[in-house]
């Protein structure tokens, strides 16, 4: 099993084993699956129990955009699945209303921790936490790679995605010449209004004149962010 597309191999089986579940854990331990039974559920056969995966994923693993003990070693794990077949699952997942395959969820899911991980200088989480997730941020910018130009329009929205919320860091920002022109023509032009708040997000945040671009404003946290960029 591929990482992506056009990576190397990694066996997200062994990434269950080799983490230490027992000292890390997600928001909800009483009410949500352990992490490593919700990330084995994702490949799982039965597509509602995917569905199910992705939801507990989203809900537990961070929860309110809090990121946990749990949630770096979850996302090493999305990544290493990205390019299984069983990810083409489809279903209406996360914030969105259109039905796409579950590798768009995957990957909206790693761009949005990659964007909780870094919009603040002090991040929603206990300091260790947040620390191992922007650690493997060039792991989600790797990750996001093959799926830039993918025919799947909303796969490539989420890569883009993906890959664009990495950036603010600076051992990444020298990717930054090289995703703005999929930030304008493919976030800013989304159907999806966190999308289009996000590209502006990121113009600005880089420092690139934003231009013209439609109208990004959204009105409720049901887009995926719940206000306006802090510029």
């Amino acid at each position: 099993m591929t990482n992506n597309d056009g990576g190397g191999a990694i066996d997200p089986w062994a990434l269950l084993l080799e983490t230490d579940w027992s000292s890390v854990e997600h928001c909800c331990p009483n009410v949500a699956p352990a992490t490593p039974v919700i990330l084995a559920e994702l490949l799982d056969d039965d597509e509602a129990v995917q569905r199910t995966a992705v939801h507990n994923l989203w809900h537990a693993v961070t929860h309110q955009n809090t990121i946990y003990g749990a949630t770096a070693p979850a996302a090493r794990f999305v990544i290493a699945i990205l390019g299984h077949p069983r990810t083409m699952t489809l279903g209406v997942y996360l914030h969105e209303e259109r039905r796409r395959p579950m590798r768009a969820a995957l990957l909206q899911w790693l761009g949005d921790l990659a964007y909780d991980a870094t919009y603040d200088k002090d991040g929603p989480g206990e300091p260790d936490d947040v620390a191992a997730v922007r650690a493997i941020l060039p792991l989600i910018y790797e990750a996001a790679q093959p799926y830039l130009t993918d025919a799947d329009l909303l796969i490539r929205e989420a890569a883009v995605h993906a890959a664009a919320t990495t950036l603010v860091t600076p051992e990444l920002a020298v990717h930054v010449p090289e995703v703005v022109p999929l930030v304008r023509s493919t976030l800013s032009t989304s159907e999806y209004r966190g999308y289009r708040f996000l590209a502006k997000w990121c113009l600005v945040t880089w420092g690139v004149e934003p231009g013209p671009l439609p109208d990004s404003r959204i009105s409720g946290p049901e887009d995926g962010f719940s206000d306006d960029p802090p510029f």
